[in-house]
């Protein structure tokens, strides 16, 4: 093949790379998006929830086929504290995590805008063998580990009042996931409370269960939302659609109860079992747990969640919520995916409106 033979083949075979190019730029979009994600489990972090799922059936990723968009999904073992972190390093363009953390980083002036609601978390409170506790007014005097400052701090506190007790009645130990595993092993406190990650720890006769969130119906669940920030939502708005896109078919996948174990399998990669999902969520319809909508009911539940943070003091300074919430692009992407009835919306107490 002659010189001028062979550029002129190396030039049509950039072609269709340059016309990829130029579609990016036409739509100025990103050449990485940057997720991060709570690491649930005690293998290696994966999520639990609907980014784990649009990253693992490719969701949000074929929103983005034919052009050079890279994403780059991250899952954080030190929970919604590390995201917040990673944020403020600019290190993050997406994110999923727990209520109780993101207000903290807003009211912390982290410039984040709240796109949709992730759903909700179940809580367990594990105890010791050798303790007698049965409830959680079996608690008082008892040493309870958790990470504070995330939504499974909120949720003890509200299991406490529930049951007529107050923070006061017990002594926090606040660990971080793998220490709080290793402390209720050592028998160094009584009690860990926290998402599906303890459910292996009763598999191993190391605890016993003694509370579910969901006996207290939807208000005992946690919760928390998908962010993105100002910064990437404002320069590239047509790539916020997408992923929007991307999570909302990731939430009906969850939905549709032919899934159920499918999605089970995928969110065990981080070392929980299929079967404890299974019995996690018995009872539950996954497309309840996993509503994406910023309805009354969520708005209520991020309303507690500021009170919380103020009488915590973890925050010093209110967030609007009308002002950080940003539901346009939930909205068109309802509409872009024929989704716009799928999930019914709900009243503040959590009950649905007809």
């Amino acid at each position: 093949m002659t010189l001028a033979r062979r550029t002129f083949a190396f030039t049509l075979a950039l072609l269709p790379l340059a016309a990829v190019s130029r579609q990016a730029v036409a739509e100025n979009l990103p050449t990485t998006i940057r997720f991060g994600d709570v690491g649930f489990g005690l293998a290696n972090p994966f999520g639990q929830g609907l980014l784990s799922i649009a990253d693992a059936k490719g969701f949000i990723a074929k929103e983005f086929e034919g052009t050079p968009v890279k994403l780059q999904f991250n899952y954080f073992t030190g929970t919604g504290p590390a995201i917040n972190e990673a944020l403020s390093n600019g290190q993050l363009d997406v994110v999923s995590y727990g209520s109780v953390p993101n207000v903290i980083g807003k009211a912390n002036g982290l410039p984040t805008r709240l796109l949709l609601a992730y759903g909700g978390t179940n809580m367990f409170g594990g105890a010791r063998t050798d303790l007698d506790i049965k409830s959680i007014t079996d608690l008082k005097g008892k040493r309870v580990t958790l990470q504070k400052a995330t939504i499974l701090h909120w949720g003890l506190i509200r299991a406490l009042q529930e049951a007529g007790l107050s923070e006061k009645d017990v002594t926090i130990v606040d660990l971080k996931t793998a220490d709080q595993l290793a402390a209720i092993a050592s028998k160094s406190v009584d009690v860990v409370f926290g998402p599906s990650f303890i459910l292996p720890l009763k598999e191993k006769g190391l605890i016993q269960l003694f509370y579910r969130s969901k006996d207290l119906g939807p208000r005992g669940s946690g919760f928390g939302g998908i962010l993105s920030t100002n910064a990437f939502a404002t320069q590239y708005p047509e790539a916020t659609q997408r992923i929007v896109r991307g999570i909302l078919r990731a939430a009906k996948f969850i939905a549709k109860e032919e899934n159920r174990d499918e999605v089970f399998q995928i969110w065990s990669r981080n070392g929980t079992s299929a079967e404890s999902y299974k019995q996690e969520f018995d009872g539950i319809a996954l497309k309840e747990a996993y509503n994406p909508l910023i309805d009354d009911f969520a708005l209520a539940r991020y309303r507690s969640v500021i009170a919380f943070n103020r009488e915590q003091k973890l925050i010093r300074n209110d967030v609007d919520l009308a002002k950080w919430i940003d539901t346009s692009f939930l909205d068109r992407g309802l509409k872009d995916t024929g989704l716009e009835k799928f999930w019914p919306k709900r009243q503040e107490t959590g009950a649905e409106i007809n």
